[in-house]
């Protein structure tokens, strides 16, 4: 009863004394924890009293009021987890075409993230992307569609948007290029700026190849990220 009780006084704490108007966000982590410390504490005490539960059965009862939280606050830790895993590209996606087609494709789709870098700073205002470079390329199985991952070297500036990452799609392509287009409104794109490439390259990984499936088995799955071409 006292731990709830202390749990309680310091989300109303967390709750009065957050800045930015981020006190209730802090109030609703501090209920979460609260949530967990008292199951975890809850189920240790039933654990050892099995023997003595009847003497314990308002113990119990914390453990149940308890349980929806704790359960809502280990999922996001797994899933948190589960994002900050660094993905094998090597293993999950491998290129479905050969070492030259690559190769040649990498060049092409460079000179075309040229060519829309240049048309942006034609038509858009606010600070100029001085250069962009490929970070990664995945084919889809089939070798039909293409994904590829790319960072934006902004021009020395005062807002502190250095380095920018932005993905291009394409399921069709002539004798020579693919028909690229900026990533479809129906998948998330990153955002956020970064200062060194080392960073960015590893937080690309962690969002896109953590978040999105690109095997085709997992076709079914909500996070599958490839346009289903039916026959």
């Amino acid at each position: 009863m006292s731990l709830l009780g202390i749990g309680i006084l310091y989300s109303l704490f967390r709750l009065f004394s957050g800045q930015g108007g981020g006190g209730l966000g802090d109030f609703f982590d501090a209920i979460a924890l609260t949530s967990l410390t008292l199951f975890l504490s809850s189920l240790t005490i039933i654990l050892f009293n099995l023997r003595n539960l009847r003497k314990h059965l308002d113990t119990f009862v914390f453990l149940l009021l308890a349980l929806p939280i704790s359960v809502s606050v280990i999922k996001n830790i797994f899933g948190i987890i589960h994002y900050n895993r660094t993905p094998d590209l090597s293993h999950y996606y491998p290129r479905p075409v050969s070492s030259k087609v690559f190769l040649e494709d990498s060049s092409r789709i460079a000179v075309q993230i040229d060519s829309l870098i240049a048309l942006k700073n034609r038509n858009t205002g606010g600070t100029k992307v001085a250069n962009a470079f490929i970070d990664t390329i995945i084919y889809s199985q089939t070798g039909g569609q293409i994904f590829v991952s790319y960072i934006r070297k902004f021009q020395p500036n005062d807002l502190g948007n250095d380095l920018d990452p932005a993905y291009l799609t394409a399921d069709e392509r002539d004798s020579i290029y693919w028909h690229l287009r900026d990533g479809t409104p129906n998948n998330v794109m990153m955002s956020g700026s970064y200062h060194d490439v080392a960073s960015l390259k590893k937080e690309v990984r962690k969002f896109y190849f953590n978040q999105y499936s690109f095997i085709d088995s997992d076709s079914l799955k909500s996070n599958f990220f490839w346009k289903i071409k039916r026959k």
